[in-house]
This record gives structure tokens, sequence and C-alpha cells, in this order.
């Protein structure tokens, strides 16, 4: 069965066209298809009334007309040479942020870049991907720096957090299935505590030694519907006493995808990004794919990519 689409949004930035190839890669390994979207933002009250000149409306729309034909034709090349998928554009009216997150409800996968025309590289992730990757209703992958060269999939792992909470286990199982299709190990990165533990007076019976091995069983109970699942995924359990964001940074170092859960230990649905997701958003040296509880997640709306699961 063919998997709901995958998105892109581009702006004729260098660093949306990464996300393009990111998209088509990823897409052809999930058998599905890309949408190419971009964004006019015209104000409306403006065009309604006619204030705005129409030239100055063509013009926009002639430019946003000219970044979906770039993309397409690179996703077009890349597609070429990886496999047949079907690719196609949309141009909107609305915002950025509206558009990508109607376009969520019915999307297997959101891929924006970390920052668009004009734009520097920030230790802070932009507005329009922190929008999206608050709000989406199904994954969102931010890609920083991703040209696909010298890309060895069944070498470089896929690395999760995982902390236990419902929006971890929704990361955990897209995890598993991104290390499938790639063939890749995963690494799945546990933090016994959020809180740094070297600073402040000890506490009695918190002494990390003691308390390693429970937390390595915690984190392979956790673990064990998905190696169920995937039994030929290579998975590496990586426990650690605190500090959940510096361990996760660390293990993203090689790798090509983090993937993490939209809100932590002591976040609620409503909520905005927690903090570990918004540091790893914005520090990461690969990919990031923020996973939402509610999303709309592959295994559970077409089928999992792996075969030889129900």
């Amino acid at each position: 069965m063919r998997s709901l689409p995958t998105v892109v949004g581009v702006d004729g930035s260098a660093a949306a066209l990464d996300a393009v190839r990111w998209a088509t890669l990823d897409a052809r390994l999930h058998r599905s298809d890309v949408v190419v979207v971009s964004a006019i933002s015209l104000p409306r009250a403006l065009t309604g009334v006619g204030i705005l000149p129409e030239p100055v409306v063509q013009q926009s729309r002639s430019e946003i007309d000219r970044i979906l034909d770039e993309a397409r034709a690179l996703a077009a090349r890349d597609n070429a040479r990886m496999g047949e998928i079907t690719i196609d554009t949309v141009s909107s009216e609305n915002s950025a942020v509206a558009t990508l997150l109607e376009l969520s409800d019915t999307s297997r996968m959101i891929v924006i870049a970390t920052r668009g025309l004009g734009g520097t590289e920030q230790r802070s992730l932009g507005s329009i991907g922190f929008a999206v990757t608050t709000h989406a209703r199904c994954p969102v992958t931010v890609v920083r720096g991703w040209t696909g060269e010298s890309l060895d999939h069944e070498s470089r792992p896929v690395v999760v957090g995982v902390d236990g909470t419902k929006a971890s286990a929704a990361a955990v199982e897209l995890a598993f299935d991104e290390a499938y299709v790639r063939s890749a190990p995963l690494t799945a990165v546990h933090s016994w505590s959020d809180a740094d533990l070297s600073v402040g007076v000890p506490i009695r019976g918190l002494e990390w030694p003691a308390n390693r091995p429970a937390a390595a069983d915690q984190l392979a109970r956790m673990l064990q519907p998905n190696v169920r699942r995937y039994p030929t995924v290579s998975v590496r359990p990586v426990v650690v006493k605190d500090r959940p964001v510096q361990a996760l940074l660390d293990h993203a170092q090689g790798a090509q995808l983090a993937v993490i859960g939209s809100h932590g230990r002591g976040g609620f649905a409503g909520m905005m990004l927690g903090s570990t997701s918004r540091s790893v958003l914005a520090r990461a040296s690969c990919p990031v794919t923020v996973v939402p509880t509610a999303g709309r997640r592959l295994v559970r709306t077409t089928g999992t990519s792996n075969p030889d699961v129900a």
C-alpha cells in the first residue's frame, strides 16, 4: 500500500533545497510520493481590495512558480537515480505555517529546513520551524546542513531519545521504522534523570552505580515491543545518569537522523515543545524528526514499512 505523501516546504534558499533532497530520499525509502510546497503569503486585505498593485501580485506568484519548478526539478533528478515516486507541487497564498499545518492532517511527514532566505545559522529554530514542529499533526523533520554526499545508510545510526512518555513511545516506533528502511543500526538513549545530578548535595539512594542496572532494565522494557516488531534492526541501548540533551547531542554526532518526542517527562499535549526537544532541534548536527503523540504516524495510518509486521 502506498504511504501518505511526504511534504517539503521550500522558499528558494539553498537550505530548502537540501530539505528537498532529504525528503526525496526518505520518501523513496517509505514508498511515499513527494509534495513540494511554497507559500506566497500576500496580505489578503490588500489584494482583495486592489491596494496591492496587480504587477506585484503577479511577480510574487511568478517567483513562487520559479521556486517550485527548481525544487521539483531537483527532486526529479534525485528520484531518477533512486527510484520512481510521484512529485507534485502546491502553491499557497496562505502563510507558510498555516499551509504546512493544514497539510499535516493528511501527510506522512513534513520536512523543512532550519533557515530560509536571508537567514543565518543561529542557535535557535526559526519561527516557522518552531510553529510547525509544535503544532503539526504528523512527524516533522528539520534538516540542517544535509547534502546527501557520502551517506552510508548501513553504517550511520538512527538515534532516538527514550524517556517512557507517550511522545517518546511514538518517537521510538518511528525511529525503529526509519532504521529498518535504511538497514541502519539504532541507538536508543535513555537518561535516568532530567536534572543535572552533579550539582548540589548527593542524595542517599540516588547514587548512579546502584541505580544504573534498573535504568537499563527500564530502557529494555520500553524498547521490547519494537524489538519484536523489527527483529532485523540492530539496537544499541544507552543509559546515562542525567543531562538528556547533551547525551542526545553527543550520539547525534555522526548519526544520519535523530528522532525525539514533542514533549518529555512532565509535559502535556497542549504545551509548546519541551525543553529537550527545543535544545536538540537548535543544536543537533544531523536532521531531527519531532514526533507528536497524536500525530499520524506511518505505522498507524497505512501500515508499517516492515513487511513482516501485520
